[in-house]
């Protein structure tokens, strides 16, 4: 093949506009190739040419877009197709500036290779510049289908309203994400007073009463903190134990029902759990900071003495505990819901649909071989091609195990090996030799097939394989529906007024859960004023397009 530069192949008008994008291609921190580009091989003659597709990817100067990219090379020869690239600015502002007006210009490639959400996906269907793809995926989407069987919900993700497909979704998994906040606790504090893991909400009252009394870290000072939280990420200690009595979070502050949204916040069982909240923080069993303090503030107090606080919510259990302190990693696990007196018991949940970084690998009006350009977009999302894209050639960076081995999640096997210590920012050679392209395969089950389970559990490196153990405890806790946090709604106005309603909501609700937990507002007294609160921020409104929303999901099933 011979190498070639197109600085300005179809972006010499010096586009500039401002567009709203999700960065694909070049987002990543593995590096992204600089401006010059690969061209097919010659053929000899009697040889049909191969195709040539031209596709727009955000660059970075570290990186190499030709054929002597290692990973370019694979693409093109195990696809028969020469591929060119046109060059999008590495910062996302900048590309976003390019891309916008390339599309608007009428002055753009075969494929865009970069990141969108759906809005922004419909958009330019709707403007015939992207071409739907479901016959293709039929014919030839071998990935694609592969992918949409073990995930339904990407499927139902992916259809515009008018019934196509447009793009490619990309997946961006990560199991023990699934469970945000766990509730984290110290099990050997919990043996030391002769106690099991509470099993209801009565019990767990019961558990934090006596860990309270227990002076467990003996200075004689009543100074043990039974709970405590923060306001930050998914660190707040009352969502979490509101799953006990309602399925509520604090992004829909609703869960679905039989396929019905419902509002949980002004329900009976939700006045149930502000009753439960303010009962243990009456009786010192929450920290009074939780509310307020900040996830680094709740670190430094739990690390201060480590037989201070018994439990704690968090993203993951280092936000507390030092894993270097091997004895304290050892003991620190996830506690299962509590059952509330309803029967509830739900463990907080953010289902994989709701992780994807949306949509990319637009194929355009101008494509002349519309088949060859999804044949690539399908091939990318292959398994060993996904290994070539993150890690270049197979021996350097990554392998195959000799023998499958047990991985990191339970009931999968790990396959590869990948260079102890690796980075992304290994050295130049990888840097020029990868294409994270953003449709690699990111399937759970693939990334733990990167991850043979390790022999000692209870040290540092071994802490995404603690993380898969505890999230397998508490998975079966999931919401038996799911609602999606982030569904499409076709219409601007509807999309505005989702948005303004559904904020104003998150912050009266929250604000409203802390003055009843603390007492400043009385759950018996004030509840009805609560409500009729409520009905000024226009839940019903909330509800309908939340309803419409998720319609549209659902019916791709």
């Amino acid at each position: 093949m011979k190498r070639k530069n197109l600085g300005t192949k179809l972006v010499a008008a010096g586009l500039t506009a401002a567009l709203l994008l999700t960065g694909c291609g070049g987002n990543s921190s593995s590096g992204q190739a600089t401006g010059s580009t690969g061209e097919g091989t010659t053929q000899s003659a009697g040889e049909e040419e191969s195709p040539t597709i031209t596709v727009a990817v955000s660059m970075n100067e570290k990186g190499e877009y030709s054929d002597a990219n290692y990973a370019i090379k694979y693409i093109e020869d195990n696809t028969g197709v020469n591929i060119e690239f046109v060059q999008l600015p590495s910062e996302k502002a900048d590309a976003d500036t390019k891309l916008n007006l390339m599309l608007s210009s009428g002055e753009y490639p075969d494929v865009i290779c970069y990141g969108m959400n759906k809005q922004k996906m419909v958009k330019f269907a709707k403007e015939g510049i992207f071409v739907p793809i479901n016959d293709y995926i039929d014919k030839y989407g071998d990935n694609m289908k592969r992918l949409f069987e073990a995930r339904p919900q990407y499927e139902q993700l992916s259809y515009a309203p008018d019934g196509n497909i447009y793009g490619f979704v990309t997946a961006n998994e990560c199991y023990h994400c699934q469970a945000y906040p766990k509730l984290w606790y110290n099990t050997e504090w919990l043996e030391a007073l002769g106690l099991e893991e509470p099993q209801t909400t009565e019990e767990l009252k019961d558990v934090l009463l006596a860990v309270k009394n227990s002076d467990y870290n003996g200075n004689g000072k009543a100074d043990e903190i039974p709970l405590t939280g923060s306001k930050d990420w998914d660190c707040q200690l009352e969502w979490y134990l509101l799953n006990s009595f309602v399925p509520v979070d604090k992004d829909t502050l609703s869960h679905v029902e039989d396929g019905k949204v419902v509002f949980s916040c002004n329900t009976e069982e939700f006045k149930q759990g502000l009753a439960y909240l303010n009962e243990l923080y009456t009786l010192g069993l929450i920290d009074p900071t939780c509310f307020t303090q900040t996830s680094d503030q709740m670190q430094q107090v739990i690390r201060s003495d480590k037989n201070l606080v018994f439990g704690y919510t968090a993203d993951h259990f280092a936000m507390g505990i030092d894993l270097d302190d091997a004895h304290l990693n050892e003991v620190t696990a996830a506690m299962i819901p509590a059952e509330g007196p309803n029967g509830a018991r739900w463990q907080l949940h953010k289902d994989y649909v709701d992780m994807t970084d949306g949509f990319s690998w637009f194929i355009t009006d101008k494509c002349e071989n519309v088949e060859a350009a999804f044949k690539v977009g399908d091939f990318l999302m292959g398994d060993e091609s996904s290994m070539v894209q993150m890690y270049g050639e197979e021996g350097n960076y990554w392998g195959k195990l000799d023998t499958p081995t047990e991985s990191i999640l339970q009931g999968t096997e790990a396959i590869y090996w990948i260079k102890p210590g690796f980075t992304s920012n290994e050295d130049d050679a990888y840097q020029k030799n990868t294409f994270w392209s953003g449709l690699m395969n990111q399937l759970a089950e693939f990334r733990a097939s990167m991850s043979p389970r390790p022999e000692d559990m209870y040290v540092s490196d071994s802490y995404e394989a603690r993380l898969f153990d505890e999230t397998a405890k508490v998975v079966p806790y999931f919401y038996p529906e799911y609602l999606p946090k982030n569904l499409f709604l076709e219409d601007d106005t509807d999309s505005e007024t989702f948005t303004t309603i559904q904020t104003s909501l998150r912050e009266y609700v929250k604000t409203s859960i802390a003055q009843f937990a603390t007492g400043e507002m009385s759950v018996e007294k004030d509840w009805d004023s609560y409500l009729k609160a409520l009905e000024k921020y226009d839940v019903e409104t909330y509800v309908s397009l939340y309803q419409k929303a998720y319609d549209v999901y659902a019916a791709q099933q």
